[in-house]
């Protein structure tokens, strides 16, 4: 039983597989296929180095140095920048960011927004009444529910 959904949806699958198939019979010279042929040439390139034999004249060492002869030059550059929004400080052979600091200004405000709700006066109104009335028996008592309407309005 727990096997029932993937069944039926297998024979689902099957019935529409079926049933989308065209029919060839009767078709001759007809064709629904279309074939490409796409072809893709690849070409490796390899690199040969020569070296060839030239005396050095200078060489770079820990990549901030360069040696010439018998002197070095220090190639690193150590700089800040500050203001009062950043604060940055750069350093390398060619120079890079290495920490930024950012105190961005923030301004919050608060506004509040008075609005007067002013209701129009309802000129209609259901109450409940208690009074004398008028009736069968002469001058009773009466509690009523009445329908009012207001003719000024205040």
């Amino acid at each position: 039983m727990k096997y029932l959904p993937y069944f039926l949806i297998a024979v689902l699958a099957f019935c529409l597989g079926w049933c989308s198939r065209s029919s060839t019979e009767g078709k001759s010279g007809i064709a629904d296929t279309i074939t490409s042929l796409h072809v893709v040439t690849k070409v490796d390139v390899d690199t040969q180095y020569i070296l060839f034999p030239v005396p050095y004249l200078a060489w770079i060492d820990n990549s901030d140095t360069i040696h010439v002869g018998d002197t070095c030059w220090h190639l690193r550059e150590y700089k800040e920048y500050q203001d009062s929004n950043y604060y940055a400080k750069i350093s390398g052979v060619s120079p890079r960011l290495d920490e930024i600091r950012v105190y961005p200004k923030t301004i919050y405000e608060t506004k509040y927004v008075y609005r007067d709700v002013v209701s129009k006066p309802k000129r209609w109104g259901l109450g409940l009444s208690a009074g004398y009335g008028v009736g069968r028996n002469g001058i009773t008592p009466v509690l009523a529910v009445t329908v009012n309407y207001n003719l000024w309005q205040f």
